[in-house]
């Protein structure tokens, strides 16, 4: 399995950075174009074993479908310095994917974000070759446009005083 964890910080409490995160809606915005996200069903409250199915597309109306399941959830509540969730792919175009979001508050005003995610898109000998030439980069891809709106929408959620 191919690894890929990024950890930034971002000058907001835990509160806030979880309630953005809380929601899988927010999935959409952190998706980077020319990727789009239509979310078909999700669970509501989110918990372990909640489920989330979504539409990718890449070009035109053709997509992948994506369903995702929780296998781990603790919430951000008062008091606590450390909150996240584990979601792990049942339907992709991966082989395998399995992503823990971590959330730790460093301050009353900084929180840090941590991704880590083990991936295959295929198995096998072949897999390892195509999971550091193709599936590595695309993931750091991914994930430094998710680092960059997370920090956007963070500071959005700041001004307007959402949270």
């Amino acid at each position: 399995m191919a690894r890929y964890q990024q950890r930034f910080v971002v000058n907001a409490p835990l509160e806030v950075v979880w309630r953005i995160h809380d929601d899988p809606v927010t999935l959409k915005a952190l998706t980077p174009p020319p990727l789009r996200v239509t979310i078909l069903e999700k669970d509501d409250p989110l918990k372990v074993g909640s489920t989330l199915k979504f539409r990718m597309f890449l070009v035109g109306p053709l997509g992948v479908i994506w369903q995702a399941i929780y296998d781990e959830f603790t919430p951000y509540q008062v008091g606590i310095t450390q909150c996240g969730f584990v979601d792990r792919a049942l339907r992709s175009p991966f082989y395998a994917w399995r992503h823990r979001h971590t959330f730790e508050a460093l301050s009353a005003s900084q929180s840090a974000i941590t991704d880590a995610v083990t991936f295959e898109l295929l198995p096998g000998v072949l897999g390892k070759v195509v999971n550091g030439l193709v599936g590595l980069p695309a993931v750091a891809i991914l994930f430094a446009y998710r680092r960059f709106k997370t920090k956007r929408l963070i500071t959005q959620a700041l001004r307007s005083r959402k949270y």
